[in-house]
């Protein structure tokens, strides 16, 4: 098949409602994007927006004359073109980034600017066969997993990793790159063929830059020993494609089972769910974690991904490892918590907990709103509850107690403090420290400062959702019960 007719099968096969609204076509001025931009100029369905972008990296001293010659050569062909300039060895440096990604990040998002500018939702670029190859093998000698192996896609959303940070936004804009079945040769002899003179970048031959190594010094030997290199790992991307379409969707049924909460700040990951899953699906886990709190992030490094695997069985309650991206795992007896380095946890969870030090009064009969969390209280007297239901009792949020041993001193909800001491149910009346209850009970750290405790005096009745204290019991002698609910507000989620 021709170059022009491999346009045709993109946009139909591929693209075609993206297509129709209009396009944004990144042209460096070289044989790949000027190939493109001709088949562009030639092709009879062309949609009525169709604008060129080019980007002046600043990187040698007439960098400017490329931008004059796209400039020159879209508008003998028909194309209105937008040209900006970037300085991108100072955004290189001040960011931290090598040429490469500070380049790209500059170019990207000036296209997707361009693009959202013009309500545009289709960026091509001049991407080929060649270009995969190089690819794959930075990817290989960096460390990858099966996305990076599989290399450049025909069409991708636009990825966060791609952009500046300025352009972070979630968009719906695609980049597509119609010529990456097409062999670096193959452009070449178009160029000949229909009298284009592209420019020919001389960093291109700079080996100080990882990809023209890997292009000038390790493919040649990849192609002696296998002519057909190309082919050959094109079939390899594409049978990794489809492998890692199966890793996601056996990933995303384990992350609705296996993680508990996520949001932008944090993600609990329940840790005995966790430790039961194969490892690889452990790693995509971990991976889809990162991305989700740091959608900014290109490379995700294998050994720390890994490290933070087997950290999840060793590791003890209130220690952590750390994550790429300044992120940190930390372990609690239940869950696995992924944050920045440095954030306090909030792990309310959904659970009734109180301010720091608050002490609460409770009416009783009589009900309260907790305004901390919504939670409500509620204290009432049932007459129709007879022993053995309250004995069957397994709602965590409701205690029964016996009335009749309430010394006179009203309920309060407080949270705990030093020397509390409280003796549990089941234990046959040993006193134990509040502390050692809480460590036993495996409740989490962050929050046994806040959660409530039902007390009369000194005493503590209960610890909601936890355990009631054994001489307050109900026996089936008591003659005033007393039943103490707590209610959680529609939206909770009750998660310990």
């Amino acid at each position: 098949m021709d170059l022009l007719g491999r346009l045709q099968e993109f946009r139909e096969k591929i693209c075609a409602d993206l297509w129709n609204n209009g396009l944004v076509i990144g042209v460096s001025g070289g044989p790949d994007s000027i190939t493109l931009l001709h088949l562009l100029s030639r092709f009879s369905e062309l949609p009525s927006q169709a604008i060129v972008a080019h980007l002046d990296h600043g990187l040698r001293n007439n960098s400017q004359k490329d931008g004059q010659f796209v400039a020159n050569i879209s508008q003998d062909w028909g194309f209105p073109i937008t040209v900006e300039s970037k300085n991108i060895a100072e955004i290189a440096s001040s960011n931290k980034l090598s040429i490469e990604d500070a380049g790209r990040q500059a170019r990207y998002t000036f296209f997707k600017r361009l693009a959202d500018k013009n309500n545009i939702r289709l960026i091509l670029v001049g991407h080929n066969a060649d270009d995969q190859v190089e690819t794959i093998l930075m990817h290989f000698v960096r460390g990858t997993g099966i996305s990076g192996l599989s290399g450049m896609r025909t069409i991708t959303p636009i990825a966060p990793s791609m952009l500046s940070v300025s352009a972070y936004e979630k968009s719906d804009i695609v980049i597509g790159r119609p010529l990456l079945s097409t062999t670096r040769q193959e452009i070449q002899e178009y160029c000949l063929e229909n009298n284009l003179n592209p420019i020919q970048d001389p960093s291109n031959n700079d080996n100080r830059y990882l990809r023209n190594r890997i292009r000038h010094e390790i493919v040649p030997i990849l192609k002696d020993i296998n002519p057909n290199l190309n082919l050959t790992t094109s079939h390899m991307s594409t049978v990794l494609k489809h492998n890692q379409r199966v890793l996601q969707q056996v990933t995303g049924a384990a992350w609705d089972h296996i993680v508990t909460h996520a949001d932008n700040q944090k993600i609990v990951i329940s840790r005995p769910k966790f430790g039961q899953v194969l490892t690889g699906i452990q790693l995509e886990i971990l991976r889809s974690a990162i991305k989700r709190l740091r959608p900014d992030l290109r490379n995700i490094d294998f050994n720390p991904i890994a490290n933070a695997a087997e950290f999840s069985k060793t590791g003890d309650v209130r220690q952590e490892c750390s994550l790429p991206g300044n992120l940190v795992m930390k372990i609690d007896y239940k869950c696995l918590i992924i944050v920045e380095a440095g954030l306090a946890v909030n792990h309310q969870n959904g659970l009734p907990l109180l301010i720091n030090g608050e002490t609460i009064s409770i009416q009783t009969p009589g009900s309260i709103t907790l305004k901390a969390c919504g939670w409500r209280i509620l204290v009432d007297f049932p007459n129709n509850i007879n022993w053995t239901s309250i004995y069957n009792n397994k709602d965590r949020w409701t205690v029964y107690i016996d009335g009749d041993k309430l010394k006179d001193e009203g309920l309060q909800l407080r949270s705990r403090q030093s020397g509390d001491r409280f003796q549990p149910l089941g234990m046959d009346g040993k006193s134990q420290s509040l502390a050692n209850y809480m460590t036993n009970a495996r409740i989490p750290y962050e929050l046994r400062d806040r959660l409530p405790l039902l007390v009369s005096g000194e005493q503590i009745l209960w610890i909601a959702g936890w355990r009631s204290d054994q001489r307050l019991r109900v026996r089936n002698t008591t003659q005033t019960i007393w039943r103490i609910r707590m209610v959680c507000p529609h939206n909770a989620s009750n998660k310990y």
